[in-house]
């Protein structure tokens, strides 16, 4: 069995750009999965399936016009997947060369690990405000960046990680948590990683499995982080305790970031998650 024998792609995908789709499973052949990656797609126009359907010979694809969000699309690549490991990627987020591997050895590495957070850095479609290059402006943008040197950190980011299905429920995601269209909160894989930890297992960070996780044009925007704060405030009151945060520093920028999004984060944690 090759090194990646025993591991499996997948990919939700909701209306996404099928340009950088493209690049996603060009990247992906070139590390020679001997599994083709599980697309589930529960996308509202047929731009994703005019492109996947042109690839057949190297996908499994399937629709899924009545998917509840992405948590139910996470569900269903699980229940397809036919590998004890399954990673996770988005469909704008490209992996560099060994991205794959190197979430897999991560689990020979950590013989506790269920889950595995990769290095997730931002392509950007035009310049960027200043604060949004700050450490949490980026996290609230699916980028995950920690450092060279694996560690033991408290949460994976949804936009790539790796799973152990040997060591997780059949059913790994809550769909009522999921994101889905028109809605931006997102919390299905934070609740996923508190039941890794409640389990007793550990969830650990590879800075070597590398994504570039494009940003859409319209979340370059002050209107769209004011949103994603809001809907952040939202998620915080799904948990019942403080989250742990990630190990890293913050500065002035971020200080900075929280004082202009504080208004919208605490307007969405009075209002509640609904």
């Amino acid at each position: 069995m090759s090194a990646l024998g025993d591991v499996t792609v997948g990919i939700p995908v909701c209306d996404d750009e099928p340009r950088v789709l493209s690049l996603v499973l060009d990247a992906l052949a070139a590390e020679r999965f001997p599994h083709p990656p599980i697309i589930v797609d529960m996308s509202s126009t047929e731009r994703i399936g005019e492109l996947l359907r042109a690839r057949r010979d190297v996908v499994r694809y399937g629709r899924f016009r009545d998917s509840a969000g992405v948590s139910a699309s996470r569900n269903r690549i699980v229940e397809l997947t036919r590998t004890r490991y399954l990673l996770s990627l988005d469909a704008d987020a490209v992996p560099a060369p060994g991205w794959g591997r190197a979430l897999r050895r991560a689990f020979d590495e950590d013989e506790r690990a269920a889950l595995v957070a990769a290095r997730v850095v931002p392509v950007w479609p035009r310049t960027a405000p200043p604060l949004f290059r700050t450490t949490l402006a980026l996290e609230l943008l699916g980028m995950l960046d920690l450092g060279e040197q694996p560690i033991e950190v408290p949460r994976v980011m949804g936009t790539s990680y790796a799973l152990d299905l040997e060591r997780l429920p059949d059913v790994p995601f809550r769909p009522e948590l999921g994101r889905r269209p028109g809605r931006l909160l997102s919390w299905e894989e934070v609740q996923l990683s508190l039941d890794v930890l409640s389990a007793g297992w550990r969830i650990r960070y590879e800075p070597r499995a590398v994504v570039r996780h494009h940003v859409r044009m319209e979340r370059v925007s002050w209107h769209w982080m004011l949103r994603r704060a809001y809907v952040a405030g939202q998620e915080r009151c799904l948990s019942p305790k403080r989250l742990e945060p990630f190990p890293r520093r913050l500065d002035a920028g971020d200080r900075a970031f929280q004082a202009v999004t504080a208004p919208a984060f605490l307007t969405g944690r009075l209002r509640g998650a609904r």
